[in-house]
């Protein structure tokens, strides 16, 4: 079970982190390594144009040999690999994005209620955008400089 992240009150020194004492990390499981390598080389920008060329050589060979339902099959499954594929990929560096957010949250004199807000609604989400937006117009927010 996850850790709860510790609330810091506003102008108080927060406690280090407990994972700057050099804890050892647990490897991602083999599936999940192997899908992220497929992603990313499918990204390069030579699979892309192996990509076009083979959907090109694709349509032109189904209406040479009267098979485009074949072709348009198999074209089918594998986007439909590779939705799962990317939302694998895009799924994983969204959550280390969001714990990376929350320890930045968490050591600083952010507003400490916001670490987790990734799992409310969206309409609690749009309620606390307006009410940082109201914060600010109101001269709440800390000023760039």
């Amino acid at each position: 079970m996850a850790e709860q992240p510790q609330v810091v009150e506003r102008g108080s020194s927060p406690r280090p982190a407990e994972s700057d004492q050099s804890t050892p990390r647990q490897p991602r499981p083999g599936t999940s390594r192997i899908i992220d390598q497929f992603t990313d080389a499918l990204g390069d920008e030579k699979a892309f144009a192996i990509a076009a060329l083979l959907v090109c050589a694709g349509v032109v060979i189904g209406v040479v040999t009267e098979r485009v339902g074949e072709v348009a099959s198999i074209a089918a499954l594998v986007t439909f690999v590779m939705v799962f594929a990317v939302q694998h990929t895009s799924s994983r560096e969204s959550r280390a994005l969001n714990v990376k957010l929350d320890e930045l949250i968490r050591v600083t004199n952010a507003r400490n209620d916001l670490i987790g807000v990734e799992d409310e609604s969206h309409d609690q989400l749009a309620d606390r955008g307006e009410d940082l937006l109201e914060e600010r117009d109101a001269g709440g927010g800390k000023q760039a400089t």
